[in-house]
């Protein structure tokens, strides 16, 4: 059984971040988080300089949220950064209205970007958020992405808060796509649907850290879009909530 590490999606901290973040990185280094997902901020740092910074604070890349047409270009830059950095994985996401509007094109741009990122040698992580828990001919978008043909490849990002805010059960959703979650957001939600540092709010992070354990699932990565307080002072609550699930 595999003990995950933990994680943070740097949009958790980005305005601390824009503010330094060579001291952002290293204060998320000694608060414990071994893996950073990146979300187009990489410091103004070229790749190569920016992954040896990386060792030195015994952090790795472990995702990176891009643009869906970056993904499907094979010359983006996304995969320069994605090589110097040791990153595997690629994450993604619609709309709601690209849903809507013209689902079939989103699903071939899903597939153009799982085989592009597949030559390459990394995985497309789709990352869900509330609005693909809403349906399509009485099934959800999310299960009908997952599910379709020619993207058995993809894996899934699932986050906590999303699932919750969807109207599912967190863990009995996971259980679904087990075998295909290499990133798991933990984030917290209050029972009016306020994002929350996490153990702050209705979600049961000792079950997730369970079913993460139980599925050997690498990595639990902490998300928080939104906070009333400074981005390192929620951080610092969560990653102790974690730790004391874990």
């Amino acid at each position: 059984m595999l003990s995950p590490e933990i994680g943070i999606q740097l949009y958790s901290v980005r305005e601390t971040l824009n503010a330094d973040f060579k001291g952002t990185l290293k204060e998320l280094s000694k608060l414990g988080f071994r893996g950073v997902e990146f979300a187009f901020n990489y410091g103004g740092i070229a790749p190569a300089k920016l992954a040896d910074f990386l060792k030195t604070q015994n952090l790795q890349a472990i995702g990176i949220y891009e643009r869906l047409d970056n993904i499907c270009n094979p010359n983006a830059e996304v995969y320069a950064q994605a090589a110097a950095l040791g990153c595997k994985h690629l994450t993604l996401g619609f709309g709601l209205k690209q849903l809507e509007e013209d689902f079939d094109k989103c699903l071939d741009t899903c597939r153009t970007a799982v085989n592009t990122a597949a030559v390459k040698g990394l995985t497309v992580c789709y990352h869900a958020h509330a609005h693909e828990f809403k349906k399509l001919n009485g099934e959800y978008y999310l299960d009908l992405l997952l599910n379709a043909p020619g993207l058995g490849k993809m894996a899934f990002e699932a986050d906590t808060c999303w699932i919750q805010l969807g109207g599912e059960d967190v863990i009995g959703y996971m259980e679904k796509y087990a075998d295909r979650i290499p990133l798991l957001h933990v984030k917290d939600v209050t029972a009016d649907g306020k994002i929350t540092e996490l153990g702050s709010g209705v979600i049961d992070f000792k079950a997730v850290a369970d079913f993460a354990k139980a599925n050997n699932i690498p990595w639990l990565s902490y998300e928080q879009d939104a906070t009333d307080k400074p981005g390192l002072e929620s951080a610092v609550m969560s990653i102790e909530h974690l730790k004391n699930c874990l």
